[in-house]
């Protein structure tokens, strides 16, 4: 079972990632913030496997995150959510052994099975 934190701003998206997560098999829902300075506290405690993360919004934040996971945490999946038709390439620098993805909003229940299959 994957442990999925979900950092959105957007009180109906992230109700929204969350049911989708919930319903996905093989996935567990641990947390579902509004912010990254949210999240950051509850990393540890969650042990999260994949990060959802708001792209869209990204500022400081996340690149505190992505400069903070492989401190906390060193195996989480950082994966940048961007609402834009076609995402920017860059990701915040991270210290994860994992690189943060970045994908469009919409393809995160395919993302989320693709990492299943």
């Amino acid at each position: 079972m994957q442990k999925v934190l979900i950092v959105e701003p957007h009180p109906q998206v992230l109700a929204a990632l969350a049911e989708l997560v919930e319903e996905e098999p093989g996935y567990e829902l641990v947390g579902a913030v509004a912010t990254i300075t949210q999240a950051i506290p509850q990393i540890s405690d969650l042990t999260p496997d994949v990060i959802l993360v708001d792209a869209d919004t990204a500022n400081q934040e996340s690149h505190l995150l992505g400069r903070q996971l492989g401190e906390l945490l060193p195996m989480p999946l950082l994966v940048l959510l961007s609402a834009a038709t076609e995402p920017h390439e860059e990701c915040p620098e991270s210290s994860a052994k994992t690189p943060p993805i970045r994908i469009l909003k919409t393809d995160a229940p395919e993302f989320l099975r693709s990492l299943t299959a």
